[in-house]
C-alpha cells in the first residue's frame, strides 16, 4: 500500500512540475509575442496636428504632450504616432487623443533624403520636422528598423521643401543609441560644445576639420604675431628711434592676424552649421 502511495506521489510531483513548466512556457511566450509588443501604446495631447508616422518628442513644457521631433535633432526621438485602431491595448487620459508607440512594428513617415530606404536600415529624424530617413554616423538616436523599403519612385505621399520623396515604410520600433554612431574617440565635452554651436548632430570628420581650421588660425596668427614681435624688438635695440615706426608696423601686423584668427572661427562656425 506504502508503495502505491509513493508511485502516485512520485506521479504526482512530475506531472505538477511539468504543469508549471508547460505554464510558465506559455506565458513566457504570450509576452515575447508580437501582439504583446504592440501594446506600449499611450496617449498624449498635442498642440499641433500630428498624422500616424510621425516621429515625436516629449514637449519640454510637459510631459503629456508631445510634438514633432525638430529636424536633425535625434536626441529628443521618444516614439512615432500612431492609429489607435493598430494597437491591441492603448493607455490614455481624457483629452490625450495622440497615440504613440515605443516599441512594435508601425508604420513611419521617411524621407529619400540620406538615399532610397530598404529592410534592414537604421531610421533616424531627417532635416524635415517629424519625418525620419535613413540613419547616418551622425545620429546619436534611431527611431528603428526598416522593415520594408521605399525608393522614392512608387507609393510617393508628397514631397519635403527640399524637393525629397515622402513615404511610409513598416518599421519595428526600438528608440535608442544608433548602432552606427562612430564618434571617432571624439571627448564628450568637445563634441557638446560642436554640437551646442550647430545646434544639431555633428559627425566626427566634420568636427575634427573645424578643429583643424581653428587650430590652423592660431597657429598662424600666434607665428605672425611672434616673429613681428621678435623682429620689431630687434629693430628698436639696433635703433631706439625707430620706435614709433615699429610700434606702427606692430599694430597693422596684429590686426591682420586678429582677421586672420576670425576668419579662421568663422570657417569653423560655417562648417559646423551647415
Amino acid at each position: 500500500m506504502r508503495s502505491i502511495v509513493a508511485r502516485f506521489r512520485q506521479s504526482f510531483s512530475v506531472r505538477f512540475w511539468l504543469l508549471c513548466l508547460v505554464t510558465t512556457a506559455t506565458v513566457g511566450l504570450a509576452v515575447m509575442s508580437p501582439a504583446s509588443a504592440q501594446s506600449f501604446v499611450s496617449g498624449y495631447s498635442a498642440k499641433t496636428s500630428l498624422q500616424p508616422g510621425i516621429i515625436v518628442a516629449i514637449s519640454e513644457q510637459s510631459d503629456s504632450t508631445v510634438e514633432a521631433v525638430p529636424g536633425g535633432q535625434s536626441t529628443k526621438i521618444h516614439g512615432v504616432v500612431i492609429d489607435p485602431a493598430d494597437a491591441t491595448v492603448t493607455v490614455a487620459n481624457t483629452g490625450q487623443d495622440v497615440f504613440v508607440a515605443t516599441s512594435g512594428q508601425y508604420q513611419v513617415l521617411v524621407s529619400i533624403e540620406n538615399g532610397t530606404i530598404e529592410a534592414g536600415d537604421y531610421l533616424s529624424i531627417s532635416s524635415t520636422d517629424g519625418i525620419a530617413a535613413e540613419a547616418t554616423s551622425a545620429h546619436q538616436q534611431i527611431i528603428g528598423r526598416a522593415l520594408s523599403g521605399f525608393d522614392g519612385k512608387s507609393n510617393v505621399l508628397t514631397k519635403t521643401a527640399s524637393g525629397d520623396a515622402v513615404g511610409s515604410v513598416l518599421t519595428d520600433i526600438i528608440p535608442g543609441k544608433n548602432p552606427l554612431r562612430g564618434d571617432g574617440g571624439v571627448p564628450g565635452p568637445l563634441q557638446n560644445a560642436a554640437e551646442s554651436i550647430a545646434g544639431k548632430e555633428v559627425s566626427a570628420v566634420r568636427l575634427y576639420g573645424a578643429l583643424v581650421i581653428l587650430l590652423a588660425a592660431i597657429f598662424i596668427s600666434a607665428s605672425i604675431i611672434w616673429v613681428s614681435v621678435r623682429g620689431g624688438m630687434v629693430a628698436i635695440g639696433r635703433n631706439p628711434l625707430s620706435r614709433g615706426l615699429v610700434m606702427k608696423s606692430l599694430t597693422q601686423v596684429i590686426a591682420v592676424s586678429v582677421l586672420i584668427f576670425v576668419v579662421g572661427v568663422i570657417g569653423v562656425y560655417l562648417l559646423l552649421k551647415l
